[in-house]
């Protein structure tokens, strides 16, 4: 078990490190292409950065359960996930905490996924508060435009 814990701990630090990677850089992008001019902001334009804001953090989530589905892969004592397919289906599932139970771990590995599934509610928060974010600064950018 310990194993296990130290492995989930390492892909949690992992993934978070992708995802803070990946958030900054949204900001950042959004700051220089769209933030710090005076523009004035219209629908197109803030639909734009919300689609492309979700798009990519969509994208930041599936590359952190693609690393959760490749350790699955190369641990040799899973054997319930036979292919990339499955461990993807297996990871996004338990990421997202559907939890169908379809597949199970063993018992020695079983409680990667506990561990997968706090790292998607940390992610998904995370994903979550960028996007509220965004939202807000987009709102504040078109206030003046619907005032009376």
């Amino acid at each position: 078990m310990l194993v296990s814990v130290i492995i989930s701990l390492a892909i949690i630090v992992f993934t978070i490190l992708i995802h803070g990677l990946g958030t900054t850089y949204l900001v950042v992008y959004l700051y220089r292409k769209h933030w710090k001019k005076e523009q004035d902001w219209g629908i197109r334009n803030s639909l734009f950065v919300l689609s492309s804001t979700a798009l990519f953090l969509m994208v930041l989530h599936f590359v952190e359960i693609a690393v959760w589905a490749f350790v699955y892969l190369i641990i040799p004592d899973i054997t319930q996930v036979a292919g990339v397919e499955e461990a993807i289906y297996f990871s996004m599932v338990t990421y997202a905490t559907l939890g169908y139970g379809d597949i199970v771990l063993g018992p020695h590995w079983r409680i990667m996924s506990g561990f997968e599934a706090m790292n998607g509610i940390l992610l998904f928060g995370w994903s979550t508060a960028m996007f509220f974010s965004t939202v807000q600064k987009i709102l504040s950018n078109l206030k003046g435009r619907f005032d009376g």
